[in-house]
């Protein structure tokens, strides 16, 4: 099993990337926000960065249900912005993960933050995603400067491409 991780701070189009391309190869898709408990959205929506301490339960949460679908690929939305994270999945879930990082200017991400509606994570978060990012060195870095339909494209590319390990 695979498990392609579309990564990034909040903005980066994480969601929407990752839903056009489990749409495009027929897999299932996962949203990681859906899995933050009440505790992690309510911090999150008074523009506070997640600890360590936040992020396990909902990384395990995550995991398991990944690991409880059977497909042979799965697509997953998730901020992992740091090698902790990513870490803990890799460990946690019975499948190799792939991570793609969509890389957008942080002057995009605030425009993209200021101008979205209808989710819990603002424009105040944007400063603590920022530091909580690190350099993701295994992860495929996609430009994010087109249309979501070519980053799709070009990550299904990408996967097609490289070898499994």
């Amino acid at each position: 099993m695979t498990v392609i991780v579309v990564m990034g701070p909040s903005g980066s189009g994480k969601t929407t990337v990752g839903q056009m391309l489990a749409d495009r190869l027929e897999v299932p898709f996962y949203e990681g926000d859906d899995f933050h408990p009440p505790e992690n959205i309510a911090k999150i929506s008074r523009g506070e960065g997640l600890s360590a301490d936040d992020r396990r339960p909902w990384i395990s949460t995550i995991s398991k249900a990944l690991n409880a679908d059977a497909a042979p690929i799965s697509v997953l939305a998730c901020s992992a912005l740091n090698a902790v994270v990513r870490d803990q999945l890799c460990e946690e879930l019975r499948a190799e993960a792939r991570f793609v990082l969509l890389d957008v200017p942080p002057e995009e991400l605030l425009r993209r933050l200021q101008t979205r509606a209808a989710h819990f994570a603002g424009p105040d978060l944007l400063k603590s995603q920022l530091e909580a990012l690190d350099a993701a060195e295994e992860a495929y870095r996609l430009p994010a400067d087109r249309p979501a339909d070519q980053l799709a494209t070009a990550i299904a590319d990408w996967i097609q491409a490289a070898p499994s390990s």
